[in-house]
């Protein structure tokens, strides 16, 4: 079985803590190879570990989500879960624009992410 490889970008510790233990990754055919705490850190992962998925926050200092995706999306082809504590219509349609697979509300279920690390996969 392939196992994708995912990066986890949020500037709150405990959600990047949260979204590790929250799923056994392994058992889904995933593996968290990096974490960052910004837009910045993130765009460095992404450049330099080229991860099959990233899951991000939208909103950080430094560089946001969407300017890391923005930056990335057509050079790197992995898929994008964008995640924020905002329902602002607008995060979302700048998403649609750079093609994320997911925009989830803050907080996420394991229910929730386990659905669509399952779509990601067909």
């Amino acid at each position: 079985m392939r196992t994708y490889r995912v990066i986890l970008v949020d500037d709150e510790p405990i959600i990047l803590q949260g979204l590790q233990i929250l799923i056994d990754w392994a058992s889904y055919g995933f593996k968290i190879v990096g974490c960052a705490s910004d837009g910045a850190e993130g765009l460095h992962l992404i450049q330099t570990l080229h991860p099959d998925l990233v899951i991000s926050d939208i909103q950080m200092p430094n560089m946001s989500g969407v300017e890391m995706i923005s930056q990335t999306h057509d050079i790197y082809r992995c898929k994008y879960i964008v995640l924020s504590g905002y329902s602002d219509f607008s995060y979302a349609q700048q998403g649609i624009q750079y093609n994320i697979i997911s925009y989830l509300l803050k907080p996420i279920s394991s229910a929730e992410l386990t659905e669509e690390l399952l779509k990601m996969k067909k």
